[in-house]
């Protein structure tokens, strides 16, 4: 089995964040040593972008192979692999049925160690289900949080009948004459689906505001 060693993780539920969107208060995994495993482009493009399920057996053969430091202790992770397919490199930790849970992606210089390692690696055939795929999203980070933090803002005015807060939204984000809350609620909720300069100036009037009454 080839290990790789000294490297940081950054787990999440989501698609994994790239190492330039890693921010400072982020929980990281600094891991002693973690089996690597070389794919082919399906398989990791369908551990990236899918809810994956690994058969029991590949299971077994990376329980308790993942050491982190944790509070100047090394303790296992029961099933943590890394893979690559010689372009990227990514974790997956799974649940003790074979459920992908958490992903990372690693900082730019540990990728590339791993990818060097892995060049004269023989890839594997591993055997999984793939039961979502979830499209990559061109969005950052950043926009992602502005569009979530929007979305809950205008649902919540939505529920409080507030129109005028509404009526504010529209203006907003289409610079339009206000057109009624009937037609105006599902075109503001399509626009809340991608992000633009109107959004981001909302976003910040509608921060500002809040910072302002503490």
């Amino acid at each position: 089995m080839i290990y790789i060693y000294d490297i940081l993780l950054n787990f999440t539920e989501e698609i994994p964040y790239e190492f330039f969107e890693w921010q400072l208060d982020d929980e990281l995994e600094h891991a002693k040593k973690i089996p690597l495993y070389k794919v082919n482009r399906t398989t990791l493009k369908s551990f990236l972008y899918g809810d994956v399920q690994i058969m029991a057996s590949f299971l077994q053969e990376i329980q308790n192979k993942t050491e982190v430091y944790r509070k100047g202790m090394i303790e296992h992770l029961p099933f943590v692999a890394l893979f690559t397919d010689g372009c990227i490199a990514l974790a997956i930790e799974f649940d003790a049925t074979g459920k992908s849970m958490y992903k990372s992606r690693l900082l730019l210089d540990e990728e590339e160690e791993v990818l060097e390692t892995a060049y004269s690696l023989k890839e594997i055939s591993l055997s999984y289900h793939c039961t979502k795929m979830e499209l990559p999203s061109f969005k950052t980070r950043l926009e992602k949080k502005m569009l979530h933090f929007l979305k809950q803002e205008f649902e919540s005015a939505l529920q409080e009948e507030n129109v005028e807060k509404v009526k504010y939204f529209y203006e907003e984000c289409f610079d339009e004459k206000w057109i009624g809350m009937k037609e105006a609620s599902p075109k503001i909720l399509k626009s809340l689906e991608h992000m633009n300069g109107a959004h981001k100036k909302l976003y910040t009037l509608l921060l500002n505001s809040y910072q302002l009454r503490k």
